[in-house]
């Protein structure tokens, strides 16, 4: 005949779960079947999946993982607006490789074309790069942040493209 379920089972249940032992290595702590370890759990609000220290643990790790991500989307908009900043600036100062080796700065007023589609293709990864971390962070599928930036990098392409063809036209 089965032992009745006691308050110090109880107890004990709780106290080596909230541990973070396994519910076979409670049963074997208490002197109790794994099955009665399951029916205290279940009357106590405690769960067993993946066990208490592998959902502390990936609780953890989550929670790493989202201050990562955090860190890299402020870090991808650092770079986009240096970019832009760049490109902005009083005046572009890029490096040209003379024939005899040397290398020399470049001072205009403007970049070139070539650079600027390159600084506008970099912030436009950038942007889209950081949307979609933002958008893992939401936990929704982001369509919103990521049609906001999409609009975002296709002004700057526009802007750049105008810019270039205004050099070009009247430079």
């Amino acid at each position: 005949m089965r032992e009745p379920i006691t308050d110090q089972d109880r107890e004990q249940v709780r106290r080596l779960h909230a541990d973070g032992l396994s519910r076979n290595a409670i049963a074997q702590a208490i002197g109790r079947s794994s099955s009665t370890v399951s029916k205290i759990a279940g009357e106590e609000g405690l769960a067993f999946t993946g066990g208490a220290r592998t959902a502390a643990a990936t609780a953890a790790r989550q929670e790493d993982l989202a201050a990562l991500r955090r860190d890299l989307t402020a870090r991808l908009y650092r770079r986009a607006a240096a970019n832009l900043d760049r490109v902005e600036a009083g005046e572009y100062v890029r490096v040209e490789v003379l024939p005899t080796g040397d290398t020399v700065d470049v001072v205009t007023e403007h970049p070139p074309a070539q650079d600027e589609r390159h600084h506008s293709q970099a912030i436009g990864s950038y942007l889209t790069s950081a949307a979609r971390l933002a958008e893992i962070d939401a936990g929704t599928s982001g369509h919103e942040v990521r049609s906001m930036l999409g609009d975002l990098a296709r002004g700057l392409r526009a802007a750049f493209a105008d810019e270039d063809e205004a050099a070009a036209g009247g430079g």
